[in-house]
This record gives structure tokens, sequence and C-alpha cells, in this order.
């Protein structure tokens, strides 16, 4: 205990370089309490293995059971947790290592670490001293603490975090999501999730003092709190961030930085930034500030490319780019960078250069856009440099030489490849701009103030082109009919907060959206559409049809008048891989839509108010009249926690007016997770008589149907629908040697129990997967493997009876006693390559088993021709299977025998009776799990058994030299065991097994070679032989019958044995004259592979092992 409180301490203090002595530890102890919590430690010292919490990793003995560590990777799929009030740090998951054996962390659970004491900290991960491979977060990783909270806190190296899940630092003092000081070293994070630090009065998405070479966003990376940064360094550096999601700080009191980044070494804070996202830094009542990259060296920040908004906007000023490099940073703007008072400012004498292919603007009439010296200007302008006025004029930057009235062809460097493109600048005014009224533009990047480009007429394209305006960057025209094709371009507008990128107006508009291969000096590459802000067709009769690859950040919206949506483009070559539309945002107003396409309309979508508050929402779908044409798919996600009385109601088409008809297409549900018999209800959408679900048991024709291979979908009204689930797996042309019926009465017990619902089954891939969770119930079961454990722990006592060659004297005892081990195992195959063209692997299941024991025998001399004897032992035994599964037991042995010595034959005749008692952990990894279920399980339960064996043996020993003997022998047994059933009690998937009795008869016949060696005080026996064994009866497969919940049966395989084995035995016996008797033998087994039924079974070879010590009476 001491030892480990020590280790704590000099954990608290190794900074400070301190010498921590016993004695500092008894002061430090009294001085305040000790952080000894919950969490799990792993630690390790030099040329030592891993420890877990100061243990060997050890599966039957590990705290958290439900978690797995194979390979160096240590999976989490529960809660570790440090929230206990003793001591001042809770830390969810602690890792102190001296040497790089490549650890990685897969978190699919919670990692929590928690202290909400005065002066208190609370760590989800913290890396102290180790090299970690990798991090991946699924799950959430959480520190919360009064004064610190953290939820990764790196001191360390870690080559990767993979965050799809949340990084969450919470504190009254200084939260961050991750942060990365001391000797950190991070190498990569690349986060689709939420990386947050909240509620302090001072809030890190990401903190850094240290190297961090790359970061990559496409998911939200925040800080609120009385100060907030998306990202901050303090004197770190960060080698390459590409954002396309959002970075976002905001402060309430004090300042908001989406990031900032100080450094004052001369290495560059950031040397190269890609944006086409949005940074935004906003403070209530203190200062904002987009992107703040300040360091007092000489280097700058290398190269800033700007494609989306870096906005910095406060009551006390706004700032979008605060640049303090004493070299100058490096930009070049093709997007928007704004800021109330500064869209660009410098404080020092070195100022930013670049160039200025987009909007730059401020909205504080006293400040210039861009605050640089009277003396250099470096920033080249091919833009518009221009403020919003309080009255709502705008005023273009007074200072001439940032004025550009080009529109020559000019070579742009965008993301570290070259494009010629051609920038036109519409012409301003105080009310706003002219708008552009070309009808076609390639290569283009057009900026303007207020509606920059204004289509008329038909036949008007953009492609590969920069659309940029503070409020709606396309307006269709009021006077004709308008359409307009968008290719491979970004459209960004709506910053003066009413959010419309693309406005209609009463006419008849069509605007169509699609992804484009753009030509580069390298060659070419496929550029998809964004339109950063939402898009209002307004009144008329209106068109609008999206792409794949086209990437809306807002929503869709129509007026009045006759209003068609297309979704998708017909491919009559349409391949499964396809490209999809995914529709996060509300759609609104549309009277009929066509989908041509794979198109996913999502249950909710995310509200960003002008706070930057985010607020969940229902997902609205005013889709009118739909038809899904042929070929098509229109996938609906359903939440299944809105309803009106028992009928569910949460999806996008339950607000929608209008109708749903296919010609050729399908509407698929994603009803995975609901149970049979459950009704979703459409609300305001009709199901027309072409949808057609499985109510009558159609054989083609279905166009209403289940995202899951295992549901089907009735149509029971025409707004009513209700989920079925199917009664077998789903049909088709299985491998021969997987065994379809055995795997289907698996599913059967599964659906008994209305629990297919934790299985999300998509695909063809996904079945096949489905059949090995299926595989390793029917032929991987723990259960399965007891019974063979008992038969050969009896076989081993037997052995010792009719092998042992000592024999007492007349009327007198002999005593013998000994330790045995058997190691071996068996490798079972069920099936290999697939139906699929892919392969599915094979279905190898090994089991490694490995029976240890004692014995002690008493045998009586009865006559000179006849002994009795009795025979009692003990045995661990274990089997581990590669599923991860095991079962491990001990078994008592009592038997009984006789031997009759006739001439040079030995009959020796015997029972005996064994009690078994075994523990398994049956190990459930279910790799096509859905949000309700956990991924990995482990279940146990203990459970007994009982055998019995009798057998008859007989040896003949033939002289046949001096002191040389041919010994031919023959056994016969017959062994019963009779095995309890088990149950895995209540969790989810759980089984119980019925109890069921085996039964064995085994011939063995064999041959020894046997050397007699006397000597002056006894004799010694060296033989060496081979042996053959068959099992007369037993060896095929047999099954345990199992079940879901008491609900309907299944059978759980009990592996057919190998018939045919040969043994290779060797044995070295002592026999003293003073009564002392010893040996040690020794056999390899080895068992021919056979195939029945359901595959092959070929064994690893099998060691026998013994010695024994003994006396004569």
């Amino acid at each position: 205990m001491l030892e480990k409180i020590m280790k704590e301490v000099k954990r608290k203090v190794k900074k400070k370089s301190l010498n921590i002595t016993t004695a500092a530890v008894i002061g430090f102890l009294l001085s305040c309490p000790m952080a000894m919590g919950e969490g799990l430690e792993i630690t390790q010292e030099t040329g030592e293995e891993i420890l877990f919490n100061e243990e060997i990793y050890d599966k039957a003995t590990h705290p958290f059971e439900e978690n797995t560590f194979e390979n160096n990777v240590y999976t989490n799929n529960m809660n570790i947790e440090d929230s206990d009030s003793v001591g001042n740090t809770g830390c969810g998951l602690f890792i102190e290592m001296d040497e790089n054996l490549g650890l990685k962390i897969d978190n699919n659970g919670i990692i929590l670490g928690s202290r909400k004491g005065y002066n208190q900290d609370g760590f989800g991960v913290w890396n102290y001293t180790s090299k970690i491979e990798k991090i991946n977060n699924n799950g959430i990783i959480l520190g919360e603490g009064q004064r610190y909270g953290r939820g990764i806190l790196n001191y360390a190296t870690i080559s990767s975090i993979e965050n799809k899940g949340i990084i969450y630092g919470n504190s009254g003092s200084i939260a961050s999501g991750v942060q990365n000081e001391s000797s950190g070293i991070i190498g990569k994070i690349d986060n689709s999730g939420k990386i947050m630090g909240v509620l302090a009065n001072e809030s890190r998405g990401i903190y850094n003092t240290k190297t961090i070479t790359d970061i990559k966003n496409t998911g939200i990376i925040y800080g609120n709190g009385n100060t907030g940064f998306g990202i901050k360094g303090n004197g770190g550096v960060i080698k390459i961030l590409e954002n396309s999601g959002f970075i976002i700080g905001i402060g309430n009191n004090g300042e908001g930085h989406g990031i900032s980044n100080y450094n004052n070494y001369s290495e560059g804070p950031i040397e190269n930034l890609e944006n086409t996202g949005k940074i935004i830094g906003i403070s209530v009542n203190g200062s904002g500030y987009g992107l703040a990259g300040i360091n007092s060296g000489s280097k700058p920040i290398t190269i800033i490319d700007n494609l989306g908004m870096i906005i910095g906007k406060g009551k006390s000023s706004g700032k979008g780019l605060l640049s303090e490099s004493t070299s100058g940073d490096k930009i070049n703007n093709f997007g928007i960078i704004y800021g109330n008072t500064h869209a660009i400012d410098t404080n020092t004498t070195g100022e930013p250069a670049g160039n200025n292919y987009g909007l730059l603007l401020n909205s504080t009439d006293s400040k210039k856009v861009i605050k640089l010296s009277e003396v250099k200007k470096d920033i080249v302008n091919y833009g518009i440099i221009f403020k919003v006025k309080a009255d709502g004029t705008y005023e273009l930057e007074s200072d001439t030489s940032t004025e550009y009235t080009g529109g020559e062809e000019v070579t742009v460097d965008m993301f570290s490849k070259k494009r010629d493109m051609k920038v036109e600048n519409a012409s301003t005014s105080t009310s706003g701009s002219v708008s552009f009224s070309g009808n076609t533009y390639e290569n283009y990047i057009l900026n303007g103030i207020t509606d920059t480009l204004k289509v008329s007429g038909t036949g008007n394209t953009i492609k590969g082109s920069v659309v940029n305006a503070y409020t709606s960057a396309i307006k269709f025209g009021t006077t004709e009919n308008n359409s307009l094709i968008i290719s491979g371009s970004i459209i960004n507008g709506g910053l003066d907060d009413n959010g419309i990128a693309i406005k209609g107006d009463s006419k008849n508009d069509e605007l169509i959206l699609e992804a484009e291969e753009i030509t580069f000096k390298d060659g070419n590459e496929k550029i998809n559409t964004v339109i950063n802000g939402s898009i209002d067709l307004g009144g008329g009769d209106n068109k609008l049809t999206i792409s794949e690859g086209t990437v809306i950040n807002g929503e869709i919206i129509t007026g009045s008048g006759n209003n068609t949506l297309i979704l998708g483009k017909e491919n009559l070559n349409r391949s499964a891989e396809q490209e999809e539309i995914n529709i996060f945002n509300n759609i609104k107003g549309f009277d009929e839509t066509s989908i041509k396409g794979n198109v996913t309309i999502f249950d909710k979508t995310y509200v960003f108010n002008k706070d930057l508050s985010v607020v969940e929402e229902k997902l609205t779908a005013e889709l009118g009249d739909i038809t899904l044409e042929n070929g098509s798919n229109l996938i609906l996600k359903i939440d299944d926690t809105q309803k009106e009385g028992d009928k569910i109601t949460g999806h996008a088409l339950h607000g929608n007016t209008g109708s749903i008809s296919s010609n050729g297409g399908k509407l698929l549900l994603d009803v995975g997770k609901l149970s049979a018999g459950t009704i979703v209800n459409f609300g305001g959408t009709e199901l027309t008589d072409s949808m057609k679900g499985n109510e009558v048991n159609y054989s083609s024709g279905i166009t209403l149907d289940s995202l899951s291979l295992l549901h089907n979908i009735e149509k029971i009204s025409n707004k009513d629908i209700k989920v079925t689930i199917k009664g077998s797996l789903p049909v088709m042309s299985y491998p021969d040697d997987i065994n379809y019926n055995q795997l289907n009465k698996i599913y059967q017990g599964i659906i008994s129990t209305d629990q297919v619902k934790y299985f999300d089954i998509l695909s063809k891939k996904n079945i096949s997967t489905f059949l090995e969770y299926l595989n390793n119930i029917y032929a991987g079961n723990p259960y399965s493997y007891s019974s063979e454990l008992s038969r050969k722990s009896t076989g081993m006592f037997r052995d010792i009876v009719t092998e042992n060659i000592f024999r007492p004297e007349t009327n007198k005892w002999m005593i013998h006693g000994g330790l045995t081990h058997i190691d071996g195992g068996t490798k079972d195959t069920y099936y290999g390559k697939g139906y699929y063209t892919y392969d599915i692997g094979s279905a190898d299941m090994d089991a490694d088993t490995k029976i240890t024991g004692a014995y002690m025998l008493g045998e009586y001399g009865v006559s000179d021709t006849l002994t009795s004897g009795v025979i009692i032992g003990g045995n661990k035994l274990k089997s581990d299977l590669s599923n991860g599964s095991k079962v491990d037991g001990s078994a008592l042995y009592l038997g009984a025998y006789a031997k009759k010595y006739v001439g040079n034959l030995k009959v020796t005749a015997g029972a005996g009776f064994q009690y078994g008692d075994y523990n398994t952990d049956r190990i459930a990894v279910n790799k096509v799990a859905s949000d309700l279920a956990e991924p990995v399980i482990k279940y146990s339960d203990n459970y007994n058994d009982i055998s019995y064996d009798i057998y008859l043996n007989g040896r003949y020993s033939n002289p046949i030299g001096d002191n040389l003997f041919l010994e031919p022998y023959a056994t016969l047994s017959y062994t019963y065991v009779d095995q309890d059933g088990a149950n895995e009690e209540s969790k989810t998937l759980a089984i119980e097994t019925d109890s069921k009795s085996f039964d064995y008869t085994v011939g063995k016949v064999g041959v020894d070679l046997k050397k007699v060696i006397p000597h002056e005080k006894g004799k010694s026996t060296v033989s060496a032989g081979v042996s053959y064994t068959k099992i007369l009866d037993g060896a095929e497969e047999k099954y345990i019958t199992g079940k879901f919940k008491n609900e309907s049966n299944f059978d759980i395989l009990i592996a057919h044995k190998n018939e045919h084995s040969i043994g290779l035995n060797a044995k070295y016996a002592l026999e003293l004259e003073n009564g002392i008797i010893f040996d040690v033998k020794g056999t390899y087994s080895i068992e021919r592979d056979s195939h029945n039924q359901s595959g092959k079974n070929r064994t690893k070879g099998e060691w026998i092992i013994g010695t024994g010590l003994g006396y004569k009476f």
C-alpha cells in the first residue's frame, strides 16, 4: 500500500524534480488527501510486462470484465469511472509506461475522472510518461473538476487520436477537451465528433503547449466559458491544421477565440492552415477573434488557405485574423474573413502577407478593415475589402492601394495545387453591389456584397468557381423563368444573419447542383459542390435538382407555387457502392419530389443560433408527392422515442402533406431497433397502392421494405406500417459447410425474445458477419467443451492405474502419488470462403486445453496373484477458445481397481467417479451491433458435472532377451458424463442450456519395449512404445440444447471427436530395495484429421507428462 501511495505522490511532483522519501510521503498524507480512486492504471517498467491496476492482465480477474486486451490493444466497453470523493484528483484512465510497446486504446464506453470539491481536478485519460500508438474514441471521455477538467491530458507521446465520439472537459476554473503539455507530442488528431471544453472560467476545445503534428477536423471543436477557445496554443506548435467543420470559441465576459496560438520561439506556431469550414470567435461582452496567430519569434504561420469563413465578433472588438508574427503570417483568402472591428489586424512590425481573392470586411465605422502600418502593405488584393456601416450601408476600404480593378486570369495556389482562375469583383456602392449577369462562369471567383450573381433566363452555368457575398451570393431574376447549373463550385453567402446563400423570387426558377471534374495544372480532380448557407427559391413554380456529391450547409426552402425537387441523378448502371445524398437539414415547401438515386433523410437536425448555441430538433421534410424512380432507394431514419399513442411518429415524412408512390424504386425504413409489431405512422403522407410491403407475402415487386435484412414491413393502411421480423435467415446460396439449419435455429431464438433490434444487418456483408456471431454460439461455445475436459480427466486417472508397473508384496501396502499434466487442443473449421465475392474468412475455432493435477493411490497385495487399490486425485482443467471464451474448472476423482496376475499376463479392472465444477466466460463480439447494443459482452456462469468410468486392461510381458521384454496391451473403457445446465441470467442476448449426458466407449491397443536394469540397491526400468486409440462409440457430433430467456430451443455443437489417434510413449521407473519407488513418463499424441458434417477437425498435438513418488511397505 505504501509503495502505491509513493508512486501516486511521485506522479504529482515529478515535474518539479523533487526527491521523494517515505518521510515526505507521511508528511504529504498528513497534509492532504490522496487520489486512490476506482479508475484504471496501466503501468509498465523497463523489461517488465504491462500491468493493469498493478496486476498482469487476466480476463478472469480484470476488474472491467467486458473489456479486452489483445495484441497490445486495450478496448473499453464499459464505464471506467473515478468519481470517488477521496483525493484531490480523479482520473478515469492513468497510463505510465517506460517502453514503447505500441499500446492502443479503443474506447466504446465511458472513461470518466471527476472531482467536484474545492481545488480538485478531474481527468478522463492522463498519459503521463507513455508512448501510445493510438487512442480511438467512439464513446465519451470526460474529465470534470472544480479546478481543472480535462478530457485527455498528454504529458508524453500519442501518435494518433481519432475521435468519433465526445472528448469533454468541464470545470469551474480551466477546462480542456484535449490538453497537450509538459513533454507532450501528439502526431495526429482526427476529429469527426466533438472535442469540447465548457463551463469554465477558461474553456478550450484543444489546448497545446508543445507539438501537435496534424489536426484534421470535420466535426466540432468547441470552447465555451467566461473565456473560450476552440483551439488554444501557448508556446506550442501545430504543423498542419485542416478544418472543414466548426472550430468555435465563445467568451461570455472575456475573450472568445476560434484559434489562438501563442509561440515565442523561432518555430512557427502553425505551419499550414487549410480551412473550408468555419472558424469563429465570439465574445458577448469582450473581444472575439476568429484566428489569432501570435508569435513574437521570427517565424510566421507559413500559409493560411481559407475557402470558408473566419469570423471574429465581440462587444468590445472583433477581429477575423489577428497576426502578431514579427515576420508576418502568409494568407490566401478565397472565402470570407470578417471581424466587426477589423477583418485583419496586426499589433507588431511584422505584417501579414499574401493574397485576398475573396471578401474582407468589418462592421465598425471608425475602424479599418485591414489594420496595417502606413509603410508596408504586403497583402495583394484581388477581391473586395469593405465595411458594413451602422446605418446599413456599405463602404469600400478607403486605402486605394488595396483596390483591384482587373479581371485578368491569375494562377492561384489552392491547397498546394495551382489553378488558373479569373477574379471578378462587382461594382459597389453604399447600397451594395451591382450583380453580375453573365450566363457562363468556369474557373471564376465572383465577389460581391449583395446578390453577387443574378441569374436571368435559361442555360446559365457555374463550374469550378467560387461565389462570395455578404448577403445572398446568387439571386434569381424577376422578369422571366430562370435556370442555373452549379457544378464543382463553392457558394458562400448569408453572413448578414439571414443565412440565405441562394435566393429566388416570384418567377419559375430551376437550380441543378452537382459535383464535377475540375482542371488543375497537374491534372483533373473531382470537386463537390458546397453551398455554405441556405437555399430559398421563393415563389413561382421552382425546380431544384441535387445530385450526388453536393453538400448543403443550410435549409432548403421554397414559397408558393408548384415546386419540384429531384434528389439524385438517374443511372441505370448504378453500382452497389454508389455515392449517396444525405439530408441533415430541413426541407420546406415542395409539392412533388422525384427520388433518382440513393437518398437518406435523417430524423434530427441541428440548428445553430446566432449565439452559436446548438438546438437539436426533429427534421422536417416537406416533399409533397414523392415518386421513387426506377433503381432508387429512399432511406428514412426513425426516432422511436417520438410517439402519438402507441404509434411511432419520429421521422421526417410525418409532417409532410402528400403521397409516396413507386415507379420502380423503394422506400427503405431504418427499423432495425424496433420490436416486432411496432406501428409507424406516416401522418400527412399517404402510402399509395404502388407501395407494397410484405403484407401478403409478395414474392416480387416489394417497394416498401426494411433497411435491415432481418426485418419485413407490412403496410396495414395508407398511413401505417407494421414492423415484422423475418422468421428465417435470408435464403441464399450458402457454402455447403455452413450449417444453415442450425444457425437459423439460433436466429429464431433471437426473434422469439425480441432481440433482433440489437443487430444492424444492412448488407450481405453484414449477413456474413452476423453468421460469425451465430456460429460462435453454435460452434464456439464454452459450455460445449467441459464434457471433453471431464472425459480426458477421467482417462488420465485410468491411465495412471493401468500403466503403473509397481506391485505391492502380499499382505502389504504400497502408496504412490504424483503430478500429471496434459497440454493440447484442437482446431475445428466450420466454413471458409462465403457465397459472396469477398472472403469472409474462416470460422476456425481453436481450443487450447490444459489439465494439471495430482493423485495418490494405495494398493494392497491380497495374494501373490491379486492386488486391489484405491486412487484419489484432483485436476485443474481449462480450455481457452480462440474467440476469447473459456471454461475453467476443477475435478475431484475417486476410483477403485483390482489387478490379477496370471503368468506373464496382468489383467486390470477398475471404476471411477469424478465430480467437476466449472466456471465459464463466454465472450460475445457483436460486430454488427446497433446503437442499442454493446459490441462486446462477457457472460459468466458456474455449473457442475459428474462422470463415471469403468475399464478393463490386459498387458502381456513377453521376454525377448536379457531383461528385455516386449509388452503388448489393450484397454477397453466406458465413460459417462452428466453435465448440468447453465444460465447466464439477465444480460442482453444471454443464453441458457439444458443438462446433457454423454457416453463414450474407447478401445486402446499398444506395445512397449521394456528394459530392466538391475543395480546394487534396486532396479531401473526404461520403456518406449506406441499406442493406437479409437473411439468406438461417442465420437459423433452431439448437441447441448440452448435457448434465449427460456424461449425456442436451438442446438449448441459438441464438436465431433477425432476417432483415431496414435501415441508415442516413454517411461522411466526406479524401484529401490528400501521401498522407495519413483517414475516419470511422457506421451505425445497425434490425432488424424477427420471430417464430419459441419467441417474439418484437426489436432494441434497433445503432450501428457507425469511423475510420481511412492513407498512399498
